[in-house]
């Protein structure tokens, strides 16, 4: 695969060789999945938080992209390899998609809902998420 594009520019030479297909693949996913999708659609995301009330919820357009992720195979990019859900990236490749990301600020926040504030643990290599009482295997959390 071509490591020249844009997606690939701020890489360092000893990073790019240390970079599997797939996260080569996903690196340029990310890149234009944040070209194409978030930054045509900041003024959009930014007068949908500017609405009375609206700073601190989750946007209609934020909803929207977080199913076109899904869609593009862009979704729990964090998540390590002994995780069913993961999309099998090293911390370094993963580090550059979430470089690519940080591009539009709120880009990282296209990802499961809830994250942050639902801990993650593991058991028998499966994710599994505790809330409210209730336990969902990976089977059933995305």
């Amino acid at each position: 695969m071509e490591l020249n594009g844009p997606a690939f520019t701020r890489i360092p030479p000893w990073v790019r060789a240390k970079l599997s297909p797939n996260a080569i693949d996903k690196i340029q996913k990310v890149y234009d999945f944040v070209e194409e999708e978030c930054i045509p659609a900041e003024p959009i995301m930014k007068a949908q938080i500017a609405e009375v009330g609206k700073r601190w919820t989750t946007q209609p357009l934020m909803k929207e992209l977080r199913e076109r992720a899904k869609k593009a195979g862009l979704f729990n990019l964090f998540l390590p390899k002994h995780f069913e859900q993961s999309p099998g990236l090293t911390n370094l490749e993963y580090a550059c998609c979430a470089e690519l990301m940080g591009r539009v600020y709120w880009a990282q926040q296209v990802r499961p809902r809830g994250w942050r504030r639902i801990p993650l643990t593991w058991t028998d290599h499966e994710l599994s998420r505790t809330r409210d009482g209730e336990h969902w295997t990976s089977s059933k959390v995305l």
